[in-house]
């Protein structure tokens, strides 16, 4: 899949060389063109946009906001939009990465540079992809009356006792596979935010709420929102799962 791009320039001739360049590499879409910082971020509210090549300047100061601005206002509204900003000169570097733009190239382009800012941009654009497929994907469970396809991101939690499985459900619904192993199971939930927290259970850690840990009886749990239970975590995965879910979420209460 190509990059949806937006080139923001009043220069016509820089944006046309840039668009040439770019199409060398076979991984950008161009979405549409723009003279002005404003008019960016209009484009970018009505049209899916991936990447911004901006212009620090893109027009005369009483036209336009800067390129900086840009990508600071982006990332608050759109986190998932990549700006690169280029300029004849490198004072507004230091600015640009404030802003988290995700990369400053210098006029005239530089071949190796615009290389690795491409490869910076394909990487992460890969990722966002893969995290947008396994937010979306679901699992299709083989269970005693049939199959049924669940999304992934409706689990809570994977359970086996009694040499059963079940899957609990945000809405509080339970579904029995048939047929598998917590290793099968755990395998079939990989790379979609799931933690083999005890020998018998699997969570998803984007719904985990509370971490419980009992320093007198050494005793550790996991509860999540919506649902009255909670789940045992092995004292051994305890300060692994804290770490895990500080690095990803800042909603956890500990």
């Amino acid at each position: 899949m190509k990059m949806r791009t937006l080139l923001v320039d009043s220069d016509e001739t820089l944006r046309t060389n840039l668009w040439n360049l770019l199409k060398l590499y076979q991984n950008f879409a161009l979405e549409g063109e723009t003279d002005t910082a404003e008019a960016a971020v209009s484009f970018v509210q009505q049209h899916p946009v991936d990447v911004i090549f901006i212009n620090h300047q893109p027009a005369e100061p009483c036209r336009t906001s800067t390129g900086d601005w840009v990508a600071y206002l982006l990332a608050q509204t759109h986190p998932d939009v990549q700006v690169v900003l280029y300029a004849d000169t490198a004072d507004w570097a230091f600015q640009a990465f404030r802003s988290q733009c995700a990369g400053y190239l210098l006029l005239p382009f530089d071949p190796l540079a615009l290389q690795a800012q491409v490869n910076r941009l394909r990487y992460v654009f890969d990722l966002q992809q893969t995290k947008r497929e396994a937010a979306n994907r679901s699992l299709l469970i083989k269970t005693r009356i049939g199959y049924q396809l669940t999304p992934v991101s409706d689990i809570l939690f994977v359970e086996r006792s009694n040499r059963k499985n079940r899957i609990v459900t945000q809405s509080g619904a339970e579904i029995h596979p048939l047929g598998y192993t917590m290793n099968q199971l755990e395998q079939m939930l990989e790379g979609c935010g799931f933690y083999r927290c005890y020998q018998s259970f699997i969570v998803n850690l984007s719904k985990v709420s509370f971490i419980r840990a009992d320093g007198s009886s050494k005793t550790y749990a996991i509860q999540f929102d919506g649902y009255d239970g909670e789940v045992l975590l092995s004292r051994d995965k305890y300060p692994e799962l804290l770490t895990l879910l500080k690095e990803k979420y800042a909603n956890i209460d500990f």
